[in-house]
């Protein structure tokens, strides 16, 4: 089986959620998709620069280990931030 973006996360997930409260792992780790994998570097995918400082400041440990244990001790993370374009939305946000 090659090794893919989706294959590391996915098993950065698992040793994520075995070692997290549900809830948390739901919030924080569900909603990250991985975009590519390149070397030792893995590129997800997170909804917002707040999302993205949330992760660093109370799971940065966690993620590190996960990775370290799928890519080797030169592991990186790279993130990328996509904010869902909302403004687009064509109905009214209140009600007349």
């Amino acid at each position: 089986m090659s090794v893919t973006a989706n294959s590391v996360w996915n098993n950065c997930l698992a040793f994520i959620k075995d070692n997290i409260q549900p809830q948390a792992f739901k919030t924080w780790f569900e909603p990250i998709k991985p975009v590519k994998l390149s070397e030792k570097a893995l590129s997800i995918q997170v909804p917002s620069k707040f999302f993205y400082e949330w992760l660093e400041e109370h799971y940065v440990k966690l993620l590190k280990v996960a990775l370290t244990k799928e890519l080797g001790e030169q592991a990186k993370l790279v993130y990328i931030i996509k904010m869902e374009n909302t403004y687009g939305n064509k109905e009214p946000f209140t009600e007349r």
